[in-house]
């Protein structure tokens, strides 16, 4: 053991450094009260109410979490996260993913190219803008899939089937999409030297993904409700994707924006646009790139949250064969590692929230930090509570607690920030909430720093 964490001590620094920002600054942004409603508390309350006997229940969502998304994957955290109930067990757990995704990485690559290689390669994973943007954006499910998608690869390349198989599997229980994933991925081994297995991944996780929108889900309440996402091709699941075929002219107006190329030129740039090189691979970003290019809902090509984790993966596998291709034509290696990193260096600097240009200094150092940790203390244990979308994170062990304009009935205790109007559409629509409880005779009134109202019901 000593001599194997000596042997490759490089790769293991990195993932703990990783590890030790990324935590450290997950924690500090939710103590910093920048962690909102969607996603932490959504996850949080699931959790905690799944071990209140309520399975994956929460309030936000109005239903089990298994409807909207179906992320199996989440019991398996659920032993880590009894040992320590609370939204930061999530946060450090997101980070502990996405820092050992490196481990199988640089497994990978060092055995596709060598150990120089696979350390660089691991590097610019750990420095990708976007994997820095999905560890600081709450705690999300489909992180997980990252180091999942790298092992199965790693172990594909062994011929060890029966562990890639696991890894699949794992992958697959991740979410919807993520099954959509691993059918590509069985693809790309059926079409390229794993036959038999790619047949067998593909066909099982399609009778799968088939099983999941079409009996698990709905049975529990749901299904996939993302359609209205591309509500310019349809209505329907086969109606979308007829149309996304043979509208091509529909198609190409939706993808082909100046917002989309930008967004493709941030995910590729730090890369130098390698994984493009790579035909073969390309089959991989299918999924993630109709996910988010045939929609108009900006948040899916802004780089900033959790929707890149279909993409990151095939990138970075992508990578490692472009490079393979690159070195096979004898160009000398130290030119192109040194034009990959200028790349990665400048997208670093232009996109990653650690960049000193874009590190979010104001928030970290808040004013209203120290307010509403005197807020907290001012609501009881068991009270329901309708609350302003970053102090939810903090108040979702108990049976009701809301994001403000959502609860179901006049809740014992209202947090509003008079001056966000986070979650309402319009300052009337926002007045018109606020006055529900201003005419009520039921609540006494105060007003915190002439922003922050507290009605508090009278018993």
């Amino acid at each position: 053991m000593t001599s194997l964490i000596r042997e490759n001590k490089i790769i293991i620094g990195l993932i703990i450094g990783y590890f030790l920002i990324f935590s450290s600054l997950s924690v500090w942004r939710h103590y910093t009260f920048q962690t909102q409603t969607w996603d932490l508390a959504t996850f949080e309350q699931s959790f905690w109410n799944t071990l209140q006997g309520k399975i994956m229940f929460n309030n936000f969502e109005g239903k089990n979490h298994l409807a909207i998304h179906f992320s199996p994957i989440l019991f398996l955290l659920l032993p880590i996260y009894a040992l320590w109930q609370t939204p930061e067990n999530l946060l450090i757990l997101q980070t502990a993913a996405l820092a050992i995704a490196a481990l199988p990485l640089y497994l990978l690559a060092k055995k596709i190219l060598n150990k120089n290689w696979a350390i660089f390669i691991s590097a610019l994973y750990l420095i990708y803008p976007s994997v820095h943007w999905i560890n600081l954006f709450d705690f999300h499910e489909v992180p997980l899939a990252i180091p999942l998608i790298f092992s199965s690869f790693y172990f594909v390349t062994k011929k060890k089937y029966y562990l890639a198989s696991l890894f699949l599997i794992l992958t697959a229980m991740v979410s919807e999409n993520m099954i959509v994933a691993v059918i590509f991925m069985g693809l790309y081994f059926l079409l390229f030297d794993h036959k038999h297995f790619g047949l067998t991944v593909s066909l099982f996780s399609l009778i799968y993904f088939l099983a999941v929108v079409q009996l698990i889900m709905p049975a529990l309440g749901g299904g996939l409700i993302r359609l209205d996402r591309y509500a310019q091709f349809g209505t329907t699941a086969p109606e979308i994707i007829s149309n996304v075929i043979f509208n091509p002219s529909l198609t190409w107006q939706t993808v082909a924006t100046s917002q989309k190329f930008f967004y493709l030129t941030k995910i590729f740039l730090p890369l130098l646009f390698l994984p493009l090189i790579n035909i073969k691979t390309l089959i991989l970003l299918v999924p993630g790139l109709l996910q988010n290019l045939l929609t108009n809902f900006e948040f899916q090509f802004t780089n900033f949250y959790q929707y890149d984790s279909i993409l990151i993966p095939f990138l970075f596998i992508g990578l490692i064969f472009a490079v393979k291709k690159i070195l096979d034509w004898q160009i000398n290696k130290l030119i192109v590692m040194i034009l990959i990193a200028a790349s990665a260096m400048v997208s670093f600097l232009w996109q990653s929230p650690l960049s000193p240009f874009n590190f979010p200094t104001a928030k970290f150092f808040n004013s209203r930090t120290k307010t509403f940790q005197e807020i907290l203390k001012l609501i009881p244990a068991n009270a329901s509570v309708s609350a302003h979308t970053n102090l939810v994170p903090h108040l979702t062990h108990r049976e009701f607690i809301y994001m403000n304009g959502d609860e179901k009935f006049l809740v014992d205790y209202l947090i509003i920030d008079s001056q966000d109007l986070f979650g309402f559409p319009d300052q009337q629509s926002f007045d018109q909430y606020l006055n529900i409880y201003l005419r009520s005779d039921s609540y006494q009134a105060y007003l915190i720093d002439e922003q922050y109202y507290i009605f508090k019901k009278i018993f």
